[in-house]
């Protein structure tokens, strides 16, 4: 009896581990560390997330504002982490003429531009994955809101739908720089 009952737990515990998933909303990214003299300067700080998002599981808003947690389907790595990140390594990439670096930093490097995001609301509800944020370029503000369609119920579809969000979301923050990419083409 005592080996059925050991047995038994042994395949819950099995099963509990087993059943753990984990995912991130970008890809690992090598971020390049290079300073060219004479070239803009973008500073990116720490993007701002809400609370539930650093739970490091994947949320679900369910209704009178009730916020749940999806079983055993976690995030990877630290959100903040993560979208800072990712946001700093799609700016290298559409900037190369600039050089983005993670804000503040120690030393004396002066910043041309500095971005700050913060989310107010990135989750997934009733068919769809929202994300609200404030994106402030050098003391301007601009609010974003975006929607994209996903089946809530389906952890691959909410974190696939949270990528394009966030891919917009990037895309928002890249044209409000439009300015720094004119002025670098026309010297």
């Amino acid at each position: 009896m005592k080996t059925l009952i050991t047995g038994i737990f042994g395949i819950f515990l099995l099963a509990g581990c087993a059943a753990k998933q984990y995912y991130m909303i970008s890809a690992p990214h090598q971020i390049d560390q290079r300073e060219d003299i004479g070239v803009k300067v973008i500073g990116v700080e720490t993007v701002e997330i809400p609370s539930y998002l650093s739970q490091g599981k994947v949320a679900v808003l369910k209704e009178g504002n009730r916020i749940v947690y999806l079983d055993n389907i976690l995030w990877a790595v630290d959100m903040r982490e993560d979208l800072t990140n990712a946001l700093i390594f799609d700016l290298q990439k559409s900037l190369p003429q600039c050089s983005v670096f993670h804000y503040p930093w120690d030393g004396t490097k002066k910043t041309d531009t500095i971005i700050k995001v913060k989310i107010s609301r990135f989750i997934a509800y009733k068919g769809y994955v929202y994300l609200d944020a404030l994106v402030r370029v050098n003391q301007k503000d601009k609010v974003l809101s975006f929607k994209v369609q996903a089946d809530t119920e389906d952890p691959v579809q909410i974190v696939e739908g949270m990528k394009k969000a966030f891919f917009r979301l990037e895309r928002e923050v890249i044209g409000l720089l439009d300015n720094i990419k004119i002025s670098k083409k026309q010297r």
